[in-house]
């Protein structure tokens, strides 16, 4: 429905895209009878209820500089208020957002941290270097350390190649210590061993040199 106009300048003028074939205005006609005598006489006119544009006048303008200047000093300035009020709620809703994100992140890293170290089912635990030994054997480093009044296997690393000639005398006597108690098998000592000690040639078992 068309708003009724409450002010209409004294002239309108349409805004129409005219090609210039029609002309932009059929004749000055005293009344509304007049002008539909004119159409129904002369053309095959219908009528239709319809919205069109004009032209504003300059008091229209005036009216309209206003109405977007009350705008701009009372109304403009409450919504920049209320808009950097919401934004600041807006970024302490982020930053809270982020923090929470976060602490729900490390969280969960501790928890699969701690998951993993029970999967694992292993912990450190550092050990008095006075009662702790490393014995070269085999090409490997064994640990033993003394615990609970046992002598323990606590960990076993291969020899670098370059310590394996600087440990050669030590290998050599650890070998003959495990080859005589333990058969060459690698050690699991569990309670006091007896050493055995090598035993010593007899007189009649001693070679003579001059026997050949």
């Amino acid at each position: 429905m068309q708003k009724e106009e409450i002010y209409r300048p004294a002239n309108i003028e349409f805004d129409v895209a005219n090609s210039s074939i029609m002309p932009d205005n059929l004749g000055l006609y005293p009344t509304e009878k007049e002008a539909t005598e004119f159409i129904h006489k002369n053309t095959d006119g219908f009528n239709q209820k319809i919205t069109v544009l004009r032209f504003m006048d300059n008091f229209e303008k005036s009216e309209l500089r206003k109405d977007y200047q009350d705008l701009l000093e009372l109304k403009l300035p409450l919504a920049q208020r209320e808009l950097m009020k919401a934004n600041g709620v807006l970024e302490e809703a982020k930053k809270k957002a982020k923090d929470a994100a976060e602490l729900v992140n490390s969280t969960m890293n501790e928890v699969q941290a701690i998951a993993h170290e029970v999967k694992k089912g292993v912990k450190e635990i550092s050990l008095d270097d006075n009662f702790t030994w490393r014995l070269p054997f085999h090409g490997k480093y064994y640990f033993y350390t003394y615990m609970d009044k046992q002598l323990k296997l606590c960990k076993v690393n291969d020899i670098p190649d370059h310590e394996k000639t600087d440990l050669f005398n030590s290998t050599r006597k650890n070998e003959e210590f495990f080859d005589v108690n333990f058969g060459g098998a690698e050690p699991t000592i569990v309670g006091q061993i007896e050493v055995v000690e090598p035993k010593p040639e007899t007189e009649d078992e001693a070679i003579n040199p001059f026997d050949a």
